[in-house]
């Protein structure tokens, strides 16, 4: 006769709440920062938060606003005087008939027109949108009128030297008075602006 097979007993059933503790994420031990911000009142971590929201709002004005620049009419004025110094120049080099003159009328025009480029790059990083009517506001037609008279009375040269060494001296008073208001890079700009024209009124027949 076969014994009788016994039913296994079912496994027993963990008691309620046994593992629990798996299921539920264990709390992670504080971080140095949040310890060290444990003992503060709730009072105070909200003045702290609301203090580090208004430093990244003084940044970010910094960024955005703080490094415009400040004399842009000064700036655009400078650009306007090389550009009419230039201008002239570039004409004296047709007029004129001696070869010193029309070297340094070459060279006033390419330092001059250096400049000016210069300065209007400066301005459109900054982003400042010059007015085309500003920048014409130095062109002088009665200038023209004059060195046409002189040419005319054989004394072009002279009268294109002495025009240049008036309106040199002026840009470099428009250099300075730029410069007092100026950001640093402007300010190296025009400090570098300055000592080329000191170059060019150096020359023989400026003197």
């Amino acid at each position: 006769m076969q014994p009788q097979a016994t039913n296994p007993q079912p496994p027993a059933s963990p008691a309620p709440g046994q593992f629990d503790f798996m299921m539920k994420q264990q709390p992670k031990p504080p971080g140095r920062f949040g310890s060290l911000l444990s003992g503060i009142p709730r009072p105070a971590k909200i003045a702290l938060a609301g203090l580090g929201a208004l430093l990244v709002l003084v940044i970010l004005y910094a960024l955005f606003f703080g490094g415009k620049t400040t004399n842009v009419e000064q700036l655009i004025a400078v650009a306007a005087r090389a550009q009419e110094i230039a201008r002239v120049s570039v004409l004296a080099q047709t007029a004129s008939q001696n070869a010193d003159t029309k070297g340094l009328a070459t060279t006033t025009s390419e330092v001059l027109v250096s400049q000016e480029q210069e300065l209007k790059s400066y301005l459109k990083i900054s982003g400042i949108r010059i007015d085309t009517k500003k920048l014409a506001a130095k062109l002088d037609k009665n200038t023209d009128a004059a060195l046409t008279a002189a040419q005319q009375n054989n004394n072009y040269d002279q009268a294109y030297f002495n025009y240049l060494k008036t309106n040199l001296a002026t840009y470099q008073n428009d250099l300075a008075t730029a410069s007092k208001g100026a950001g640093k890079k402007a300010q190296v700009i025009l400090s570098a602006a300055n000592v080329s024209v000191q170059t060019l009124l150096s020359a023989p027949q400026l003197k």
